[in-house]
């Protein structure tokens, strides 16, 4: 078996152990075991469990990354009605709530666990990245830098907290992308369509910075980690 396959294969053993037993019961010796593989050649992979909870986390991400840097441009729309389909997109995806339940499992584990507690803001380094890029893919041309790292650090929490309050409050998804994109787009400057803003930005939201355009800022690679 190949080495990704093998760690794909993980990974699938993994999600399905917690999912069905929860963060307390999975051990290394266990996920080897439902592998079928040794625990040696576990930890060859994943020296850790919480090198192997984190790849996981990597694994729901990767997907939505590279659907990033393949999707057209989206001119001649407001940053509100750009954003509406991405965030519907991320609610309707079919792993959403195994996603959610494991979000909340790990999110457990860290709170006793101070390695897992730096390998869980690390990845939320590196999501706050990919969703600041998904609002600079939208946002009109010349938007501060500043503007879109405070837009993205809204839009993580409110997405991450859906993850604890879904099941108790159920709005229709359609309104509740509709609804996170109006707030999201309330932090950006939306006077014109999205991607087609002039090259320098209005002269109220310029940051002193000199004539530096806006740049987007790489996706955060965590060393030593795997995304299957």
């Amino acid at each position: 078996m190949k080495a990704q396959t093998r760690q794909a294969h993980v990974l699938d053993t993994t999600e399905t152990l917690l999912l069905q037993a929860g963060i307390g019961a999975l051990t290394m010796r266990k996920v080897a075991a439902a592998a079928g593989i040794s625990l040696g050649n576990l930890q060859y992979h994943f020296p850790t469990r919480e090198d192997l909870l984190l790849a996981l986390l990597l694994r729901f991400l990767a997907p939505y990354e590279a659907r990033l840097e393949t999707r057209p441009q989206l001119s001649g729309r407001t940053v509100a009605e750009a954003l509406q389909p991405l965030f519907l997109e991320a609610l309707r995806h079919p792993n959403f709530d195994a996603c959610a339940k494991i979000y909340k499992e790990i999110w457990a584990a860290a709170n006793h666990a101070p390695k897992m507690q730096e390998g869980l803001t690390a990845y939320y380094v590196r999501l706050t990245a990919f969703y600041r890029a998904i609002l600079a893919s939208v946002a009109p041309d010349g938007t501060p830098d500043a503007q879109l790292d405070r837009a993205a650090a809204a839009v993580l929490p409110l997405i991450e907290g859906y993850c604890i309050t879904k099941d108790a409050m159920r709005p229709p998804l359609d309104a509740l992308a509709e609804d996170w994109a109006r707030m999201a787009a309330a932090l950006l400057p939306d006077d014109l369509p999205a991607g087609t803003g002039p090259e320098k930005p209005p002269e109220a939201l310029q940051k002193p910075q000199g004539a530096n355009a806006r740049t987007r800022k790489p996706l955060v690679r965590l060393k030593g980690l795997s995304n299957g």
